[in-house]
C-alpha cells in the first residue's frame, strides 16, 4: 500500500475552495486510490467530503469536529465527537468542574467557531442556563500592529458586556493565545476554555504576558496511555518530532493505520473498505489505536478531556 499527499500553494481562499476541492476530485478520480485520510480542518473536511460521497471514496476524518460531516454520506468517518458533543464537554466542565455561571464565546466565524458555540449555547439551554454572551472574532492576524487595534477593542467590549465567568475561545494556535491574552488583561479571574484547536492548551508562548496560566484550560483528544500500543508509537513519531506528539498527530496516526488494517482485511476495493469501516462497533469489535477504541456506532465522546498549562502539571 503507498500513501499519497498533496502539497498546493496560493491565495488563502483560492486554496481553501478551489485547490481542497480539487485536491479531493484528483484522488477520487485516481482508480489507484482506495481511501483518503483528511482533510484538516472542519471546512476543509467538508469540501473534501462532499466529493468523496459522490465519487464512493471511504474518507477518514481525524480531526474535525463538525457536526455536518454526519450529514455528507456514508462514505465519511469521523475519529473525534463533534461540535455538539465537544460544546457539552466543555459547558458541562464549566458548570460542575469550575462552578462558574456566566460563560461567554469568543468564536471565530467559519464552521468550526460556530458549531462550537451553538454546542455550548445548545448543552447550557439544556441545563437552564443562558449563554452570558457570543462574540465573533477574526481568524488570525491578532499579534500584528492592525490586531492590536482591532482584538483588543473587540474582546473588551464583549467581556463588558458578558461579565463571564468563563469565556470558550474557538480560536487556534497563535491567535487563540493573544485572544486569550486579551481577555485576562481585562480580567485576570475569567476562566480560559480552549476547545481541541489549542491541542490542550499545554505551552503558553511567551508573548502572552497577561495571561494567568491556573485559569487555563483546554480541550484535548488524547494524552500518552501507560501500554504497548502507545509506547510503540511514541517510539516511531517522538524522535523525528524531536518532542512528545500532540492529540492531532496521534489522531492522524490512528486514521492512516486504520485504513491499512482495513486494506489488509478486505483488499483494496473502496466498497469492502466502507464496509469494514462501518462494521466497526457492530458486527465488528472496535478496531484498537493509540487514542483508543475506534467504532463508528457512537461518538467517541470518552475521549474528550481537559488539560491545562505544564507548568500548572508539574
Amino acid at each position: 500500500m503507498q500513501i499519497a499527499r498533496w502539497t498546493v500553494t496560493g491565495d488563502v481562499a483560492a486554496v481553501l475552495i478551489q485547490y481542497n476541492t480539487e485536491q479531493a476530485r484528483l484522488f477520487a478520480s485516481n482508480p489507484g486510490v482506495v481511501a483518503v485520510v483528511g482533510h484538516a480542518g472542519s471546512r476543509d473536511a467538508l469540501l473534501g467530503a462532499a466529493v468523496y460521497n459522490a465519487q464512493g471514496v471511504p474518507n477518514v476524518v481525524p480531526n474535525s469536529t463538525s457536526a455536518r460531516l454526519a450529514r455528507s454520506g456514508p462514505w465519511t468517518f469521523t475519529l473525534v465527537p463533534n461540535d455538539s458533543v465537544q460544546g457539552e464537554f466543555i459547558a458541562h466542565y464549566a458548570l460542575d468542574s469550575l462552578k462558574v455561571e456566566r460563560i461567554g464565546v469568543l468564536y471565530v466565524g467559519d464552521e468550526y467557531g460556530i458549531g462550537l458555540r451553538d454546542g455550548v449555547q445548545s448543552a447550557l439551554r439544556r441545563r437552564q442556563t443562558a449563554l452570558a454572551g457570543a462574540t465573533m472574532i477574526l481568524s488570525d492576524g491578532c499579534w500584528t500592529r492592525r490586531g492590536r487595534v482591532v482584538f483588543g477593542p473587540i474582546v473588551r467590549a464583549a467581556i463588558r458586556r458578558a461579565q463571564p465567568d468563563a469565556v470558550v475561545i474557538t480560536g487556534g494556535s497563535a491567535n487563540g493565545w493573544c485572544v486569550a491574552d486579551y481577555v485576562h488583561a481585562a480580567n485576570p479571574a475569567i476562566w480560559i476554555l480552549f476547545s481541541d484547536g489549542m491541542d490542550g492548551a499545554r505551552i503558553i508562548p511567551p508573548s502572552a504576558t497577561h495571561i494567568a496560566s491556573a485559569r487555563v484550560r483546554g480541550v484535548t483528544f488524547w494524552e500518552p496511555a501507560d501500554d504497548t500500543l502507545n509506547a510503540k508509537f511514541l517510539k516511531r513519531v517522538q524522535p523525528a518530532l524531536g518532542r512528545q506528539p500532540v492529540a492531532s498527530q496521534a489522531l492522524q496516526y490512528d486514521a492512516y493505520m486504520l485504513v491499512a488494517a482495513a486494506v489488509r482485511d478486505v483488499g483494496p476495493d473502496r466498497r469492502a473498505i466502507r464496509n469494514w469501516l462501518e462494521s466497526l462497533g457492530r458486527t465488528r469489535k472496535p478496531w484498537l489505536g493509540v487514542t483508543g477504541p475506534i467504532a463508528f456506532n457512537r461518538p467517541r465522546s470518552e475521549i474528550l478531556r481537559m488539560t491545562g498549562p505544564e507548568e500548572e502539571e508539574r
